[in-house]
């Protein structure tokens, strides 16, 4: 029985045990006094929540009606509702039913009024003035706090409007950025950096320096996004001062001086201004003054439902509870996550839609054996999916199961994965599954994760580092104790500013088996590390197949590396459990770690790639790498439908004759599949992968370069 199949028995199991529930009904409709009959249902959650709370007779079911059910600090779950295996709680939505779970408040009708101040008319934009409201949040009994001097993220409040999140006031607009001219001086002496910009636009924000104007920039590398505020602008020079340093300074990593020391910059850092009542000049856009506590906005449309939340909780928390399920909830509109689950056993979160939060969508923090099957997450702050859970000293897992979810638009804020399963030495990660999931059109990388003994299979990524660089399809990083996970049956495609699997900074031990990688930048790329083994796997039409380097060499990935002898510290890995499991880990001191060894890349297809293997390093340093038996060829009719993404083989294509034994890749059985909680799975926007830009902006050998030696500006 495949795994597809079970799921779906055992939700139907679920939904018989059910039916012979207890049933509270709950209706956002509904007027005081309930008691949770389907005559007189309760009006909150909350009510709800304490009634099955009491109910201990046996299973529960919480059928929550149409509605909105708003909340202004998120609605939280404890140890009082955890309830044992025998007698489990449901909270669903009726059948077919629409249920919004919020946190915030809506503006009432005429709350926007006209702007009067004539020093805020004058400050906006001509064409927008008398169209911008000012709405004043003191009287929604919100104070909202200024941003800090440097800051990731973006968290200051959320506004929507009948559902939709509106844009804080950007520039510039369309979603571009600006670019650094010149970078005058990088910041790294306690103070600020100093930049040339090109356009005239900053030279109008100078009557907001006091009140504060931040900048975000990719200042420094092209993965991390962070605001700074602003101490000057000089029109006359065309400079901006900013208020604090960032570590590194600014100006691009690869672009110092000869003596790898402060240098000008590209000339290429991309930046944008935030919350400036200056740039209100589209319909949607706003802007917090903090001065008055005012908020101006220039709504979307002449009515509308407007609501805003300043709530930085999850509008849904679950803390220390068992044997609970959430089934298809709307989960919508929070400054933080939108489902976070820590501790506890058996929380199933199933059917659900998670959109529009700060931060992450759906959260597992600790706890045994929680199920998320079947979600959509959209437009989160971070990442769609974020979890740990197990015990990496005693390699006990946690067997949490992250299965059949949509993810798709993630990193809207902070450019992170769509799931991220640990992320670096020392996450506790182990014995967790991720599979049959589709990630897309996210900014960052598509899945990424750490720690032991994880299982990432049939899941399909797409158009992913559409707002980043230097990232993966799939994503690993820094550990040599990071090992036992094995990657199988995945397709990742249409993502050329991406590596598909890529496996950074020594990170050890994996297995990559049976998996495509079609229009990447590399299909596999290892940097430096241990025991990697890259087999059966097929690469089409990538700038390269596969690349290795020994960057450890050059970076000095040495006992005396504080990360890298801080993760091996953090276990006992010369003793049983992990003795057993990873025997060349217990003579990591015993020989050059810095070295890459016990790489073994064999059996591989590759076809129509660019480059075939890229070899960053010295011959001699690359000793421990084991090239066999890969076969190369230019022939695409080798599969059923490659413009169709089926890479199934067809029998006679050459590579049974060249590598024996080679297995085919399931490629039916990858990514979503229809069960109880996804009728009907959305079909790819096959148009948009054809002619949709997913052009690389990065090439990872740069940042390899930048590190290993000085690099000429």
């Amino acid at each position: 029985m495949n795994k597809p199949t079970q799921l779906i028995l055992i939700a139907g199991l679920c939904s018989i045990s059910a039916a012979a529930a207890s049933i509270i009904h709950v209706d956002a409709s509904a007027g005081p006094g309930g008691d949770g009959s389907q005559a007189k249902p309760f009006a909150t959650l909350e009510e709800a929540r304490m009634a099955a709370a009491t109910d201990r007779r046996g299973p529960v079911t919480v059928r929550i009606h149409d509605g909105h059910y708003l909340t202004r600090a998120g609605w939280s779950l404890g140890p009082i509702d955890s309830r044992p295996t025998e007698a489990p709680v449901t909270y669903e939505a009726v059948p077919g039913g629409k249920v919004r779970v919020s946190t915030g408040i809506v503006v009432p009708a005429g709350s926007l009024k006209p702007v009067t101040d004539e020093d805020v008319l004058a400050r906006l934009p001509e064409a927008s003035r008398d169209k911008v409201r000012e709405l004043s949040l003191e009287e929604l009994d919100m104070v909202v706090s200024r941003f800090p001097a440097k800051f990731r993220g973006l968290e200051l409040i959320e506004v929507f409007w009948n559902g939709r999140r509106l844009p804080i006031s950007r520039w510039p607009n369309d979603g571009v950025f600006a670019k650094i001219q010149e970078v005058k001086d990088n910041g790294i002496q306690g103070k600020g950096g100093v930049f040339v910009y090109r356009e005239d636009a900053p030279s109008r924000w100078t009557a907001a320096v006091d009140e504060g104007i931040w900048l975000r920039g990719f200042w420094r590398v092209p993965w991390v996004i962070e605001a700074v505020q602003v101490d000057t602008i000089d029109p006359v020079t065309k400079t901006i001062t900013q208020a604090v340093t960032i570590p590194g300074g600014i100006g691009s990593k690869y672009h110092r001086a000869a003596n790898n020391g402060p240098g000008p910059g590209s000339g290429d850092e991309p930046w944008e201004a935030i919350n400036l009542i200056e740039e209100i000049d589209v319909p949607g856009e706003w802007a917090v003054r903090f001065s008055t506590q005012k908020l101006y906005i220039l709504p979307p449309a002449d009515a509308g439902e407007m609501l805003i939340t300043d709530c930085n909780a999850p509008i849904i928390s679950i803390s220390g509870v068992s044997n609970t399920s959430f089934v298809n909830l709307h989960v919508d509109g929070g400054m933080g996550d939108g489902i976070r689950v820590e501790g506890g056993e058996n929380v199933m979160i199933a059917g659900c839609k998670v959109s529009n939060v700060s931060r992450d969508g759906i959260v597992l923090a600790g706890g045994k054996r929680h199920l998320v099957l079947s979600n959509d997450t959209m437009e989160t702050g971070f990442s769609g999916i974020n979890f740990l859970g197990g015990e990496r000293a005693t390699l006990t897992p946690a067997g949490h199961r992250i299965i059949n979810n949509l993810v798709t638009k993630a990193g809207v804020y902070f450019p992170i994965a769509g799931i991220v399963g640990g992320l670096g030495p020392r996450s506790e990660s182990v014995g967790n599954l991720v599979a049959h999931n589709r990630i897309h059109d996210c900014a960052n990388s598509g899945i990424v994760y750490a720690g032991n003994e994880n299982v990432l299979e049939y899941n399909e990524i797409y158009r992913v580092g559409l707002g980043s660089s230097d990232l993966g399809c799939f994503y690993t990083t820094g550990a040599w104790t990071s090992r036992g996970n094995i990657v199988r049956f995945n397709m990742v495609h249409h993502s050329m500013n991406a590596n598909a699997f890529y496996v950074d900074d020594g990170d050890s031990g994996d297995e990559f088996f049976a998996n495509i990688a079609y229009k990447t930048q590399s299909g596999g790329f290892i940097g430096g590390g241990h025991d990697q083994i890259f087999r059966n796997n097929i690469f089409v039409a990538n700038t390269r197949a596969m690349h290795v380097d020994a960057r450890g060499i050059a970076r000095g990935y040495t006992v005396d590396d504080r990360r890298l002898r801080g993760d091996l510290e953090s276990v006992p890995f010369q003793q049983p459990p992990w003795s057993e499991k990873y025997p060349s880990l217990v003579r990591i001191l015993e020989i050059e770690p810095e070295r890459p060894s016990g790489i073994l890349i064999e059996d591989n297809l590759i076809v129509s790639c660019e480059t075939d293997i890229r070899r960053s390093g010295k011959e001699s340093e690359l000793g421990g790498v084991t090239f066999r038996n890969n076969f190369v060829s230019e022939d695409m009719g080798m599969f059923v439908d490659p413009a169709n993404l089926d890479f199934t083989l067809k029998p006679d294509a050459a590579v049974f004759q060249q590598i024996p034994g080679f297995r085919q890749v399931p490629v039916a059985k990858i990514g979503l599949y229809p069960d109880p909680y996804r009728p009907t799975v959305p079909e790819r926007d096959m148009e948009l992968l054809r002619t949709g830009n997913t052009k690389a902006h990065f090439d990872s050998q740069t940042d390899i370069d930048a590190s290993n030696r000085p690099v000429q500006p």
